[in-house]
């Protein structure tokens, strides 16, 4: 009997410490897309951790029904990501093909990016839409931009 409680204490002991040793290297992401003409479609998001693949080829993605939109704002949390420079290009989705409609070279739905850089000609730098994930949580807001005014 004294055997079997040693055995159940050391592993007890092993499990505890083990639980301690584990560095908290991951958190939770509060977005909040802010903008969003309408709630037809989806909100989908690349997340990028570095600048290879930036933005067309995330390393991490995510979507969302817009079924909470209120008033043009929308709010997400996406749990356990890693710590470290992320950059986040997201897609108001309006007809749930995953991918950005174009007219000419013109993107018909709505985008965004973190940090809310300045828009041109082309999708911003990585360096322009990175922020630090460092925390349990963190928050941030993206305001979507739309190119075609109607609808």
């Amino acid at each position: 009997m004294k055997h079997k409680l040693l055995i159940c204490s050391l592993i007890s002991l092993f499990y505890s410490l083990s639980l301690f040793s584990q560095s908290s290297s991951r958190g939770t992401l509060e977005i909040k897309f802010t903008e969003i003409r309408n709630s037809k479609g989806l909100i989908a998001i690349g997340i990028n951790t570095s600048p290879d693949g930036w933005p067309r080829k995330p390393q991490i993605a995510f979507q969302w029904e817009k079924d909470e939109l209120v008033d043009g704002v929308f709010t997400v949390v996406v749990p356990d990501l890693p710590y470290g420079t992320l950059a986040i290009s997201a897609l108001d989705d309006e007809n749930s093909n995953l991918k950005m409609d174009m007219f000419l070279g013109i993107p018909k739905e709505g985008f965004g990016f973190s940090m809310n850089p300045h828009v041109r000609l082309s999708a911003p730098k990585f360096e322009d839409c990175s922020f630090s994930m460092n925390s349990a949580f963190t928050r941030i807001e993206i305001r979507m931009k739309h190119s075609w005014k109607d609808k």
